[in-house]
């Protein structure tokens, strides 16, 4: 049996500002290069049920550290380093390998660690 449920991922941009995205039953690299805005992605596994995409080339095209990302992941698990650019979470890989989107309570998770903890992480300006 084939869970059919919506899946997801999620896109953090450094400036704090995340966005849900569908996650499609094929094709999820084309998905992870516009999302992360790059021709090469690396992956870092979070858990086995939870992973983050980033730009492979980040460092060397001077993208700016995303310090929400890698909040969110130390959050989850141990960050092996600070990571830059874009980046989209997912959930883990199947039993082919293909990179499955996250669930409802995943994305749930992620996005409640974010609300609570972004004011601390970047700079929001105060309403005039």
């Amino acid at each position: 049996m084939t869970d059919s449920s919506p899946r997801f991922a999620l896109l953090v941009r450094p400036s704090g500002l995340f966005q849900l995205l569908d996650w499609p039953g094929t094709d999820s690299l084309k998905t992870l290069y516009d999302a992360i805005g790059c021709d090469h992605v690396d992956v870092a596994d979070i858990t086995p049920a939870l992973s983050m995409w980033v730009d492979d080339e980040g460092v060397i095209n001077n993208s700016t550290i995303n310090v929400p990302a890698t909040w969110l992941f130390q959050s989850q698990g141990t960050p092996r380093q600070p990571y830059f650019g874009n980046a989209v979470f997912t959930g883990g890989t199947d039993s082919r390998g293909d990179t499955r989107g996250l669930t409802e309570d995943q994305l749930l998770t992620l996005v409640v660690a974010l609300l609570e903890d972004l004011p601390k992480l970047v700079y929001i300006p105060a309403q005039r």
